[in-house]
């Protein structure tokens, strides 16, 4: 697998020559970008590489007991989970700036990320209620963006002080929360030990680590998380021969549309979540397509009348942001690519793929070829159906390495859909990600 993830990265780096990604600027030098994945050629090794190792080495020992309900309760196992969480980014992080650096990745470059579209807010009602006007003068990312990131940031801002380090911690708490929920959906499909060993695999992305203390990607895990945990109860209860309740029935659907509504509004990656819900639902009740359709339709129902509420309380309308972006988007990268985007399409249909895996790690990889069953789960079929829209769909221009997090926990579901790994096949693959990682920070630079 590791000889197949870098010959996916070579082909694209020596042969296709993708021009998509743009150089980083570091003073009168253009690094080029090692396409696929979004990231530049500068070596940087030094004592704190010894940080992460000794965190790495303590997470990989500790897995199997934890993975373990016998041996560990699910308690212990929450707050060991959770401070691997924070504990393995932070250690990352500090082999290139520091600890106390944490946040600076937000302002590497004046307006390119929603932090400066933080800074510059005034007055907040008025801002979400001309958003979508304000967008072209937003920072690069703003404009591409609907309001959830500024404003999180802004609310941190309030609370906490303005600054990148505020704005840091809360990019890493988000990450934290995210794992722990990805964990609770998992005990939601799958049982106890497997669940367990999907969240800690899940812990040795490269990508996943590398972004959980610079990327505003990592707040989106969270609340595309959150999104799965609820809707993972529904599709459970189409699996089950056992009528719910009528207020279950109601209720969950209801509740993990408007989750996938608030999802919308910090990312419009929420629609390939919603994509992957959808499918789930109905792969999980094509026995029972009554209650499939209800609950689809009781998702929608609640996605639709929380945006109608947003828009009727606020004024902001989340369709016209929508069409902004898209918008500006395109125009963006035909900039940037220099020709239309269908021009490039199939370099950039192969960049999505390929930077996606590779920035998902040799571990996670090989677990989830290994573990792939999806004729025996709905919601193993219904990511990998996604992943191939998204991938194929054209609708993403590469770096997904970083914006896909959201995507790298149904690789977890799927390595553990089936059946457990045994404890040495568990901490070689958690050893293979952690090498991996060590090693992707130690040689390259990533801008976010």
């Amino acid at each position: 697998m590791a000889l197949g993830l870098a010959g996916l990265w070579l082909l694209d780096l020596f042969v296709l020559e993708t021009s998509v990604l743009t150089p980083f600027p570091a003073g009168d030098v253009k690094l080029p970008a090692l396409t696929p994945v979004y990231a530049a050629w500068l070596p940087d090794v030094s004592a704190r590489v010894l940080w992460f190792a000794a965190a790495a080495l303590a997470f990989v020992s500790g897995a199997a007991r934890l993975a373990r309900p016998e041996r560990t309760s699910r308690a212990l196992f929450i707050g060991a989970l959770a401070l691997a969480a924070i504990a393995l980014p932070l250690a990352l992080f500090a082999l290139r700036p520091g600890p106390l650096a944490l946040g600076g990745q937000l302002a590497i470059y004046p307006n390119e990320d929603v932090y400066f579209d933080a800074l510059g807010i005034r007055e907040y009602w008025p801002f979400l209620e001309h958003y979508v006007e304000l967008m072209p003068q937003l920072s690069l990312h703003g404009r591409h963006f609907p309001p959830g990131h500024a404003s999180l940031l802004y609310a941190i801002g309030l609370v906490f002080g303005q600054g990148v380090l505020p704005a840091g911690i809360a990019v890493l708490a988000c990450f934290g929360g995210a794992i722990v929920l990805v964990y609770l959906a998992l005990a939601r499909t799958t049982d106890e030990q497997r669940a367990r060993q999907g969240a800690l695999l899940l812990l040795a992305a490269p990508s996943l680590l590398d972004f959980a203390c610079t990327s505003m990607d990592a707040v989106f895990l969270s609340f595309a998380s959150a999104a799965w945990w609820l809707a993972a109860r529904v599709v459970g209860s189409l699996e089950e021969s056992a009528t719910p309740t009528r207020a279950a029935r109601v209720g969950g659907p209801l509740l993990t549309g408007l989750a996938l509504l608030v999802a919308t509004c910090f990312s419009f990656s929420a629609f390939p979540v919603g994509l992957a819900v959808g499918l789930a639902i109905a792969i999980a009740g094509r026995h029972a397509w009554r209650r499939a359709l209800e609950g689809l339709a009781l998702v929608g129902a609640g996605y639709a009348a929380g945006a109608l509420a947003l828009f009727a309380g606020t004024g902001f309308a989340l369709w016209d942001c929508l069409a902004e972006a898209m918008r500006s988007n395109l125009g963006f990268m035909t900039q940037v690519m220099g020709r239309s985007a269908s021009e490039m399409y199939p370099f950039v249909a192969y960049g999505n793929g390929a930077g996606f895996l590779i920035g998902s790690g040799v571990g996670l990889v090989s677990a989830a070829i290994a573990g792939a069953a999806p004729r025996k789960s709905a919601w193993s079929a219904a990511f990998l159906l996604t992943l191939g829209v998204m991938t194929f769909g054209g609708i993403y221009f590469m770096e997904t390495e970083r914006i896909w997090l959201f995507a790298m926990p149904w690789l977890a579901a799927i390595a553990v859909a089936d059946r457990p790994f045994s404890d040495g096949s568990l901490r070689l693959l958690l050893a293979l990600g952690c090498v991996q990682t060590l090693a992707m920070e130690m040689l390259l630079f990533t801008l976010w």
